[in-house]
């Protein structure tokens, strides 16, 4: 007999709502992607990265359950402007998206927030993910502060 309680991996992608994110790497320094991470794992979400034919210009999609998710994102111009987001968002039941927090980190060539401006929580899951995060220390530089690894 079955639990009515526990959901089958069936009704859990069915529930999943995508959600896209702008890429590209143009090859002359230009750079944007997102990534999702989840706060219950603390760990990048996986996604799909569907390219155009020139490989430089897509789409990353992420399919995600209604919860509530860290996002990364970040864009590079061609004349290397760097500027950074991050947020939270809330993936309603119904599909739709709040973005709960935005904290602004980057813009141009001005930092506006470091690393320990943000909270604890965020700042752990984002120095836990550092390995998978685009231009990570370009945005959050090492400071003498820092544990070496």
């Amino acid at each position: 007999m079955t639990d009515p309680n526990v959901q089958t991996p069936d009704q859990i992608s069915a529930k999943a709502k995508p959600l896209s994110f702008e890429y590209r790497n143009t090859g002359m320094g230009g750079f944007s992607d997102a990534v999702v991470i989840s706060f219950r794992t603390k760990k990048p979400i996986k996604s799909r990265l569907f390219l155009s034919r020139t490989k430089r210009h897509g789409r990353r999609t992420y399919y995600l359950i209604p919860a509530k998710y860290l996002v990364y994102s970040i864009d590079r111009s061609n004349a290397g402007h760097l500027y950074c987001t991050v947020s939270i968002i809330q993936i309603k039941d119904e599909g739709g998206i709040d973005v709960v927090k935005d904290w602004e980190v980057f813009r141009q060539d001005e930092h506006l927030l470091l690393l320990e401006d943000l909270p604890e929580d965020i700042r752990e899951i984002l120095v836990s993910s550092k390995d998978q995060l685009p231009l990570f220390d370009r945005v959050f530089p090492p400071t003498d502060q820092d544990p070496q690894d």
